[in-house]
Parts: C-alpha cells; structure tokens; sequence
C-alpha cells in the first residue's frame, strides 16, 4: 500500500519547504536542461534573475503552494532560451526544475491504447521534464525524449490519444517568454508545489 497523508500533513510539509529556503530567496532562469540535483554545479547561461518576495509562495492549501506575489526581473541578464531554473539561498540551490512557456499542440496522428508516443506535425514549445496533460493521458505523465514530431510520455496510455487532440505541455516553472532577450522584461506566470499522498 502507497502511504497516505492528511490534507493537515501535506500541507505542513509544504510550508516548511518556504520556510526551509528561507525569505527572498534568489531565482536564476537558465538555459538548457537542469543538472543531475540541487547540489551539482550550475550549468548553462544566466539569463534573467530575481529575488523573489519576502513571503513568495502562498499558504498551502488542499496540498499545494503556490506564487505569491510578483516574480519579476525587468531587464534580462542576457539572450538565449530559457531551459531551467534554481532557487538560491545565500549560495544554496534548494530548489530546481524545467522553465518555460505553457504550450498546447495538437496531435497530427493517433496513439493506439498502451502507446507512450504521440505524433505532432511540430514539437516546437514541448522539452524533456514537462508535464503533459490532456484526453487519454494518465495523470502525472512526464516528457522523457522527443524528436521534432514525436513526444516519448512516461507512462503509457490506457485508453489511446486520438488524433486531432490537444495536448498541454507545462514547466514546473512557466514564464511570459521562454525565448529572452538581453535587457527584457521577464515574468514568472505560474509555479506550484505539490504534495502527493492524499
């Protein structure tokens, strides 16, 4: 049996990781893919920092956390497309993940039942780590490879995706821009935390 919690517990666990990384933590926007964990070295270009709020996720609720308030640098540290993004502390990456824009596609072939690829005339937006989510995708489905008209998904299809279907892609981090350029402004627009185990 998979342990369960209380909406009490989620939600505590939660608050304690804002309260763990401390006030007006430090968010670096980078490019490329994100290293191995929290405690390897950076990896690719600064291209937009922050320093977030004093209080900058809300109040967990039904086991999730949300931004709070404005996550915002006004002019971009340098050109390139967002890939990843660390939350700093005084030096410390405590958190980290894939950064992007919310793209939604629509499928240009079927994918039968128990098939994980779908088929786009285009994956332009999509990237290895984002959440995928639509009609026939199983909750909690992740991009693990794709190619420029294929997307390899976690876990399998039961029912099948039929073609014509739109198929959201989100980073665990989305921005008003993932292609940014030197001295632009850039906006977080959405970032959740989420505690499983209900």
């Amino acid at each position: 049996m998979v342990m369960q919690f209380s909406p009490a517990v989620r939600n505590a666990a939660l608050d304690a990781m804002e309260t763990a990384a401390g006030t007006a933590p430090t968010l670096e926007i980078r490019s490329g893919g994100p290293p191995a964990n929290t405690a390897a070295a950076d990896t690719g270009t600064v291209l937009a920092t922050m320093t977030l709020p004093s209080d900058w996720l809300a109040a967990a609720s039904a086991g999730s956390k949300a931004l709070l308030g404005t996550w915002q640098d006004p002019s971009a540290d340098a050109t390139g497309t967002a890939g990843h993004f660390r939350i700093k502390q005084a030096g410390t990456t405590h958190f980290q993940g894939v950064c992007g824009q919310t793209v939604a596609l629509t499928t240009s072939g079927a994918t039968a039942a128990a098939g994980a690829v779908l088929t786009f005339a285009s994956t332009t937006g999509a990237a290895v780590g984002m959440l995928v989510t639509g009609t026939g995708v199983p909750a909690n489905t992740y991009v693990i490879a794709l190619t420029s008209t294929t997307v390899t998904m976690s876990q399998a299809s039961s029912a099948g995706v039929s073609s014509g279907a739109s198929i959201t892609f989100s980073p665990d981090l989305a921005i008003d821009n993932a292609s940014i350029a030197a001295g632009q402004q850039v906006t977080a627009t959405s970032f959740t935390l989420a505690a499983g185990g209900a």
